[in-house]
């Protein structure tokens, strides 16, 4: 995880809060959604292997959310500065 993913020792300590969650929550939803694809890999229980692949679309969908999250964030920490800047968005 870069230095550039977190917001500057001026930033108020909710915002820093608030992106450190993201960031954790998009990297724990990635895991999540990858251990449930893996666990519906021939599966032959169809019941098993629906309930798992609809965890993993959840869990894809959560680590979508943090990220768009942390976009968001990101947007607001350079309002003042006028430009948004890529590094802030880290990929989980």
């Amino acid at each position: 995880m870069s230095e550039d993913a977190y917001p500057n020792e001026t930033s108020p300590p909710q915002i820093q809060t608030a992106l450190a969650d993201c960031i954790a929550g998009a990297q724990t939803a990635q895991r999540k959604a990858d251990d449930y694809l893996k666990l519906s890999r021939g599966e032959p229980d169809d019941l098993v292997y629906e309930a798992c692949r609809s965890m993993h679309q959840f869990y894809s969908s959560m680590h979508e959310f943090f990220l768009e999250e942390q976009k968001a964030i990101a947007v607001i920490l350079n309002a003042d500065r006028g430009a948004v800047s890529s590094k802030m968005i880290v990929e989980a």
